[in-house]
């Protein structure tokens, strides 16, 4: 399917749009559509290493017309295009430490509670 030139929503009128359109439906493409813009930026944060890491071992690899250079431009195009995608305001590197611990250690104790009922059931 050929899909016409059109511009793509903002960050602000899909907040509208979720705010106006209670319909299950209207929000759920609404989540769909922040979590590829989300995922977008996690992909661009991704192929940033990769021609970092790619530079250092074989600048040929990143030299532009090459699979990783064309990736990273069409990435950086689509970013671009989009606009704002999470205006949510950063995050410190202590505090994303400070969650990753949390997270781990909570997904310990949810590991060790399903132990402990596995072990009961048996």
């Amino acid at each position: 399917m050929r899909i016409p030139p059109f511009g793509p929503p903002t960050l602000t009128e899909l907040r509208a749009w979720w705010r106006t359109h209670d319909t299950q439906a209207v929000r759920r493409l609404i989540l769909e559509i922040q979590r590829q813009r989300l995922t977008l930026l996690e992909l661009r944060n991704l192929i940033d290493s990769g021609v970092q890491q790619a530079r250092l071992a074989d600048r040929a690899l990143v030299e532009r017309g090459e699979p990783l250079m064309t990736l990273r431009i069409r990435i950086a195009q689509e970013v671009l295009r989009v606009g704002d995608i999470d205006d949510t305001r950063p995050m410190s590197r202590a505090q994303q430490d400070k969650l990753a611990v949390r997270t781990q250690s909570q997904t310990a104790y949810t590991r060790e509670g399903r132990l402990r009922r596995q072990r009961r059931n048996i």
